[in-house]
């Protein structure tokens, strides 16, 4: 592969400085910060960010995260919004549909091809978390944790399930915990109902991360500032070992809880995710979930057709990047940590992917003035650039 070098305004870890990205045999050869722009590549002003990382969404465009033919369309379409890498994410299924996305995760890895985001693996939530609090799950697919169906995961399509979301309190629950951790698999909580004491004795057995932050949780009272119940969430907040999702779309969780999350888990532990659904980059309308039941995107987020159950985003990464730095006042080299660094190292891959440095995989976006993708590449190569693409 021939050297490719482009110059921008890059959102390195130390902050923000005009420079030269080259780029050479998929990774980061150097970068230059007083060097002279390329003739080609220059994208003056805009901002050059590593590539985001979703490790928590549901669906994109028309596709949902289920067939092999849509998970590889979404691979090809997440550069279009600067994302480089993402986990699928599937929630209350019976055992033979969660094989199934398993296998055909592992398919759309062989299949998506080179002008696509990196699928790092699958997202399995549930289907071992606590009906008290299923929020938009479907109750007829949870089921109280079962070791034997576990080890079938990680038996037939192990290397597909880099993260389980489950509820540590369910009888069974630090077994579980202990037994994906010791198949390296990435262990959270959420919809869960689970006391302090719980909490910390899952996190003592390998709990390292905290599903949607404040979404799911027990809620007590009628007080729109603080409406949850004293317990889980207090704990959550006031541990420093564990890794936090925020969905950053501003309906999921208002601006001044999100700011409490930045400041409890910033910079190196808050993660921003989509958990968006079909139709997140669309037009407002109506799509069907992967169960069967139908959702409305007309309200600016999902939301169940029958009751109005928020069950997911319609948000894209860039926009997640866009609501921290402007509706957050995060700095943009912050933003970066919660959209991409944070995430590669949760995931295990912080080593290779998600921050400007020589020696990492070339996977970056270029962002103009509001923060709408200009370009894309994934290992040094260009998989996106906007107005060449239909």
């Amino acid at each position: 592969m021939n050297m490719t070098v482009i110059s921008g305004r890059l959102v390195l870890t130390c902050g923000v400085v005009a420079g030269v990205v080259e780029m050479d045999r998929g990774r980061i050869a150097r970068i230059l910060l007083d060097g002279n722009a390329p003739s080609e590549g220059d994208f003056g002003d805009c901002l050059i960010v590593p590539g985001f990382i979703d490790v928590h969404f549901h669906g994109l465009g028309r596709h949902d995260v289920f067939t092999i033919d849509d998970l590889t369309a979404i691979a090809r379409l997440q550069p279009r919004y600067g994302t480089t890498g993402f986990m699928p994410t599937v929630a209350s299924l019976s055992t033979e549909r969660y094989l199934a996305f398993g296998r055909h995760v592992l398919a759309a890895q062989r299949d998506a091809g080179p002008d696509a985001a990196e699928l790092l693996g699958g997202h399995f939530e549930g289907p071992f978390v606590n009906p008290a609090a299923k929020a938009g799950m479907d109750a007829a697919y949870l089921r109280p944790i079962d070791l034997d169906e576990c080890r079938r995961y990680l038996d037939e399509v192990g290397p597909a399930m880099k993260m389980m979301t489950v509820a540590p309190e369910l009888p069974g629950g630090i077994e579980l915990v202990r037994l994906l951790r010791d198949h390296g698999v990435v262990v959270s909580l959420g919809h869960s109902r689970a006391t302090p004491d719980e909490l910390h004795r899952a996190i003592d057995a390998g709990l390292t991360q905290v599903c949607h932050l404040y979404n799911a949780y027990e809620r007590e009272g009628n007080n729109p500032d603080w409406p949850w119940k004293k317990g889980l969430l207090d704990a959550i907040l006031a541990n420093d070992r564990l890794d936090a999702e925020v969905v950053c779309d501003l309906v999921h969780v208002r601006r001044e809880h999100l700011h409490l999350a930045i400041d409890r888990f910033g910079p190196d532990r808050l993660i921003g995710i989509t958990d968006s659904l079909q139709g997140a980059g669309l037009e407002p309308g109506e799509f069907a979930m992967t169960d069967g039941r139908m959702m409305t995107t007309q309200s600016g987020a999902a939301r169940l057709v029958a009751d109005g159950t928020l069950v997911g985003s319609v948000v894209t990464m860039n926009r997640v990047f866009a609501n921290l730095v402007e509706a957050c006042g995060v700095d943009p080299a912050a933003a970066a940590r919660f959209t991409s660094t944070n995430a590669a190292r949760a995931m295990g891959v912080g080593g290779d992917v998600g921050s400007l440095e020589v020696g990492k995989r070339a996977n970056l976006a270029v962002l103009d003035e509001k923060y709408n993708c200009v370009a894309t590449y994934v290992a040094g190569r260009k998989v996106y650039e906007k107005g060449t693409q239909s």
